[in-house]
């Protein structure tokens, strides 16, 4: 590991002045995912700014972007109010990650790729031209089947689909003014040489996610698959929110993750269920466009299933 500078802050302001000022600096939470990365000598920053220290200040409806994600999957406000993030942020990863790992960092982490973390292979969220995954013979049964065509990179992310399904925004933190972004809106295609997937401005933050009760809101879930029932990340994942008028869907919203650089809204799904109640139609729908690799055709299925079964679940 390469040596570097450690700095405390004691506020998000502080925090956003001192990675603003310097270009090769990184913020550090719990640093599960940012441990490993340096580790790996993937991310080597002169300065690392720890948040750990920062005293947090909820208002009404704000989820500190500090908060463990055992304590969202423990909130019975979250429970009644917000399933899909209740269920997404104990399905994470184990308990012990749960307790120390944060929203913010779920949020923008990196993506697993492994020619991404292993130096050797052309990646081109590293600067290379190609992406090593969507090569004739790469191992790529874990990378997207909805690719950027430069990226086959799977978004990791367990709390993304479920706040982007539930309308959430982030309140975010700079020192050339602070603003409010919709979930939906914090990621962007992969950008060759940009390791990060998100729109943050060098320095900024993520102080808070911003959450409204609604009908849609409260019925809502995630479900995810993985290989292996703890530690380990989603083959892919689905969150779910419907809005009910009488005896049909007024309002969906079907985000996914795993499958795609990013979250992945299922729009034509969406479409699919509006004024209806066919979860198998939607779910036909949601895997519209999937272009897998070539050991990835499993997700196709998978996907599809999650999709079905989750909205099965809310309709039921």
């Amino acid at each position: 590991m390469k040596q570097f500078a450690y700095v405390h802050s004691d506020s998000f302001a502080a925090a956003s002045k001192a990675l603003a000022g310097n270009g090769e600096a990184m913020a550090k939470g719990a640093g599960t995912d940012l441990l490993d990365l340096l580790k790996e000598r993937v991310l080597e920053p002169a300065e690392i700014v720890n948040l750990l220290r920062i005293r947090r200040e909820e208002g009404k409806g704000e989820l500190s972007a500090l908060a463990t994600l055992a304590e969202v999957a423990e909130d019975e406000w979250i429970k009644a109010e917000f399933p899909a993030l209740h269920k997404a942020a104990g399905e994470a990863a184990t308990p012990q990650i749960r307790n120390v790992g944060t929203v913010g960092g779920n949020l923008c982490q990196s993506t697993r790729c492994w020619f991404l973390r292993q130096k050797g292979f052309e990646c081109f969220k590293l600067g290379a031209g190609n992406c090593a995954a969507m090569a004739e013979g790469a191992a790529n049964r874990h990378h997207a089947i909805f690719p950027h065509r430069r990226c086959a990179c799977a978004h990791p992310s367990n709390l993304a689909p479920a706040l982007i399904a539930l309308k959430a925004r982030l309140a975010c933190v700079h020192p050339d003014g602070d603003r409010v972004l919709d979930a939906e809106l914090l990621y962007e295609a992969p950008k060759s040489g940009k390791i990060p997937d998100t729109v943050l401005r060098q320095g900024e933050l993520i102080r808070a996610v911003l959450l409204e009760p609604s009908p849609l809101a409260k019925r809502s879930t995630y479900l995810e698959f993985r290989e292996r029932l703890s530690f380990d990340f989603a083959v892919a994942s689905v969150a779910v929110a419907l809005d009910m008028q009488g005896g049909t869907v007024k309002e969906a919203r079907i985000v996914c993750g795993g499958v795609a650089p990013t979250p992945y809204r299922a729009r034509k799904a969406e479409e699919a269920l509006q004024g209806k109640q066919s979860a198998a139609a939607a779910a036909a729908a949601a895997v519209e466009g999937a272009e897998p690799l070539a050991q990835n055709k499993h997700k196709v299925v998978i996907l599809k299933r999650l999709v079905e079964r989750a909205i099965g679940e809310l309709l039921s």
